[in-house]
């Protein structure tokens, strides 16, 4: 059983800061979590906890339901896969994979044989008897997760390790990682900066900002219904527009226009118990589309843009385009956005900005031009400026356990 609990769990330095703030998540057996956030939220901090390698300030560390916190790395039967992959040059594939098994003094032919159906899960067979030296990054990767696979530990603990390679490689690297633990069906907690990756990967994902988890779901749960501002803006690529906006009895007044309110939106709103208010509008690029590819039959509604810039994807385009607005839109999760991001990726607070606009590869929005868009009125989020809430998140999916 590999259960791994964080019960209230703090981390304070010797100078006062806290990495993490009465962290509490329940990973359960066999499970993938992804924790991922900004440099500096507290992931790599939280999963060096989970390995011993970080002393826990206040609270509880469970593993296997067992409080783990004064127990040695070496004891906790963890295995750790790092962004460097710190193999041996000097020892081939082999014998890089079998060392921790050789100093546990386990039998020639029980290393062997776990080497050996390591290297079959990896597709490393062929280069067993191969130096690091003369193995891709990719090889490498599969190497230093192979030396985690033979220990057969409770839990496996990935800090990054695809980050080091190229954008091909890590696409192919994902696929390979998810395969691996689906097979083994090993916990694995996975700390990553690339919201793509934890995206396609996990099980669950955590999302962290300031040592503090922001919300902890399935992929399309924090797509489809971010808690708040920050967690919005951090999940989807190219990530959320957002706009300040005025909300009405049956709309919500936006640099687009005065936006009208569907039935199930304004349902939301009143279990939130939202009235005429300054609200964040927040709309996913992909939720706009050239006016004349609108899907037929869905509600929305249509306004003209001036297009700055277009990027053609192949198969969809990325139509950026700038608005005015009468309000100046102040949030510090905007901010912290930007910061991570850069202001190319989330709008600029202010009275004016861009927003960028994913729509069909026939059309022929150009650069300098303006274009008829259409906004998907069913798919609108709006957020409390006050402290970045979600004014729209169903109610039922706010009460769910974590």
């Amino acid at each position: 059983m590999a259960e791994i609990e964080f019960v209230d769990i703090v981390k304070r330095y010797p100078d006062g800061f806290e990495a993490v703030k009465h962290m509490n998540l329940d990973i359960r057996d066999g499970e993938f979590v992804i924790l991922v956030g900004p440099s500096g939220c507290g992931k790599s901090t939280a999963l060096r906890m989970i390995a011993g390698l970080e002393d826990i300030t206040e609270g509880d560390l469970k593993i296997g339901g067992e409080v783990v916190n004064d127990l040695a790395p070496k004891d906790r039967d963890i295995a750790m896969v790092f962004q460097n992959y710190a193999l041996y040059p000097h020892m081939s594939v082999r014998e890089n994979m079998g060392f921790a098994l050789k100093l546990r003094k386990e039998k020639p032919d029980e290393i062997n044989r776990r080497v050996t159906d390591a290297a079959k899960i990896l597709d490393l067979e062929q280069h067993l008897d191969r130096k690091p030296a003369n193995l891709s990054g990719g090889q490498r990767q599969r190497v230093a997760m192979g030396r985690a696979i033979v220990r057969e530990p409770k839990a496996f603990l990935m800090d990054e390790p695809l980050s080091n390679l190229d954008a091909k490689l890590r696409v192919e690297m994902r696929a390979a990682v998810s395969r691996l633990q689906q097979r083994l069906g090993t916990t694995t907690v996975y700390v990553t900066h690339d919201q793509t990756e934890a995206m396609t990967l996990g099980e669950r994902v955590a999302v962290m900002r300031a040592g503090i988890l922001q919300q902890v779901d399935s992929p399309r749960e924090l797509y489809e219904n971010p808690k708040n501002l920050f967690v919005a803006g951090f999940i989807g690529s190219p990530a959320m527009n957002f706009f300040a906006g005025t909300l009405e009895s049956d709309s919500v007044r936006t640099p687009m226009g005065a936006v009208p309110l569907q039935d199930e939106l304004r349902r939301r709103l009143e279990q939130h118990g939202a009235g005429s208010r300054n609200v964040i509008v927040g709309v996913r690029p992909e939720d706009f589309e050239d006016a004349r590819y609108a899907a037929e039959g869905h509600e929305g509604w249509t306004f003209d843009a001036h297009i700055e810039l277009t990027e053609s994807m192949g198969s969809e385009i990325y139509a950026h385009f700038d608005f005015e607005q009468s309000e100046q839109l102040e949030a510090e999760e905007l901010r912290e956005l930007q910061e991570d991001a850069g202001t190319a990726d989330v709008p600029q607070s202010g009275t004016s900005g861009h927003a960028v606009a994913r729509v069909d590869a026939a059309s022929d929005v150009r650069p300098g031009s303006t274009a008829r868009l259409w906004l998907d009125t069913n798919k609108l989020h709006l957020f409390d400026p006050s402290d970045g809430s979600s004014m729209t998140r169903p109610k039922e999916a706010a009460a769910a356990p974590a």
